[in-house]
């Protein structure tokens, strides 16, 4: 993969979704955070859309290593999809109580957190493990690393 076409696709999925989560949680009244959120969740499903030509243009399978990644990765987005409602619902149920958030509350909803970050982590080492033996660590790597790439390393 090309390292420019890796920041693209970097850029493409992270900057509007950090636009929008960040636009989810600034001082406005309720009933506009709730119209950010509809935005953030239509956004969502607009990546998911181009998601798949996105990866193929950037991976360049050939027809084995997709017949055995397609199947890997619609499993892993389908669990993944889980967690990002659990993060979506902590989104909501912040945007909601933010004006009166006790320290308990605060607390409650940062362990939540912590936990589907950890759920996440465990579900990429999952898949990347499978990933790896069905097409190699290299691109599997590439699909499920949240980091910018880096030119110096495959």
């Amino acid at each position: 993969m090309k390292p420019a076409k890796a920041l693209i696709v970097v850029a493409l999925f992270a900057v509007p979704l950090l636009a929008a989560s960040a636009r989810l949680t600034q001082d406005t009244s309720f009933s506009q955070r709730e119209q950010n959120f509809r935005e953030f969740v239509t956004l969502r499903a607009d990546v998911k859309t181009d998601r798949k030509h996105i990866i193929t243009q950037m991976m360049q399978f050939n027809t084995d290593e997709a017949a055995k990644f397609w199947p890997i990765f619609y499993q892993y987005d389908a669990e993944l999809n889980k967690i990002a409602d659990g993060r979506i619902q902590l989104i909501v149920d912040y945007a909601r109580n933010y004006e009166n958030l006790s320290d308990d509350q605060a607390g409650a909803l940062m362990t939540q957190a912590i936990e589907l970050e950890a759920q996440r982590a465990m579900l990429k080492k999952k898949y990347f493990d499978k990933m790896k033996t069905a097409i190699g660590a290299t691109p599997g790597r590439q699909v499920l690393s949240d980091r910018k790439p880096d030119p110096t390393h495959p």
